[in-house]
């Protein structure tokens, strides 16, 4: 699938720390239309919905991802009231942005078909953790990227914690309330999400394999799989919050969130 070869060659093109440019426009609507295969009895009905689809969907998308520069950009110094709005100004705009993309992608499963919709709703997504990606990478945060599957089963638990305790700067203080609450968090992201977010690997194939009718039904169990993630990051955001001040909730959930695009990333890449 061509989203997956754009994740794979965007982790190629980081081995000097950077991720691809950002793409718009003309860029992106090339790849997008190499990334989507449209019958050509289609084609002249279909583009016209995608550019709907992108008119409707820029402005929230920029809100998302200023919001999530901003998010990526709070430290322990930021004031508590600027700290918890960078990060509900995420939640929010992430709960928007899939509002939109469920709209379009049921509009598109209706008017064309599952194998099409299914297709539009894969490009998109790798195109928003491109994206994702490439914000985090140019924020202090990238000092921090951890890649599950690069560590055995029996060094990722400490590994995992060293590199949350110097993203997230933690006090002698705060460490023993934080950890609990973050395996709380990691329990429940296990049985929600899979062992790193590995249950997105499931939507990563490709749709003509499926027939129309499970191309369609994967991709509604993705869009419901996306907001129980937001849900749950929310749940924690707020836990953090109240227990911990607005800092740290607003770091965890940077750092969280930067660590679930990379294993998104990674899964969909290397899945065949």
């Amino acid at each position: 699938m061509v989203a997956g070869l754009v994740a794979f060659s965007c982790f190629g093109q980081t081995a000097n720390g950077t991720f691809v440019a950002s793409i718009s426009g003309v860029e992106r609507l090339s790849l997008v239309k190499t990334s989507i295969d449209v019958p050509t009895w289609h084609e002249k009905t279909f583009w016209p919905v995608y550019e709907t689809y992108l008119s409707s969907s820029s402005e929230i998308s920029s809100q998302a991802y200023r919001a999530l520069d901003d998010l990526a950009r709070t430290t322990r110094a930021s004031a508590q009231d600027e700290s918890y709005n960078n990060g509900k100004k995420l939640i929010q705009f992430r709960f928007e942005e899939v509002g939109v993309l469920e709209k379009y992608y049921a509009e598109i499963g209706k008017d064309f078909n599952g194998i099409i919709a299914l297709q539009f709703l894969q490009t998109e997504v790798m195109l928003d953790m491109m994206e994702s990606a490439r914000i985090y990478e140019s924020s202090p945060l990238k000092n921090y990227r951890l890649y599950a599957k690069a560590l055995e089963s029996d060094q990722l638990a400490a590994a995992k914690r060293n590199t949350i305790r110097k993203a997230l700067v933690l006090s002698e203080q705060e460490e023993a309330k934080f950890w609990e609450i973050y395996s709380g968090y990691e329990e429940e992201c296990l049985d929600v999400l899979g062992e790193n977010y590995d249950l997105y690997d499931v939507f990563a194939g490709d749709p003509t394999d499926f027939t129309p009718a499970l191309s369609k039904r994967l991709g509604y169990n993705l869009l419901t799989l996306t907001k129980r993630e937001i849900k749950l990051k929310e749940k924690y955001f707020e836990l953090m919050n109240q227990e911990l001040g607005s800092s740290l909730a607003a770091r965890f959930l940077a750092w969280e969130d930067y660590y679930s695009v990379i294993s998104k990333m990674y899964a969909w890449a290397e899945t065949p």
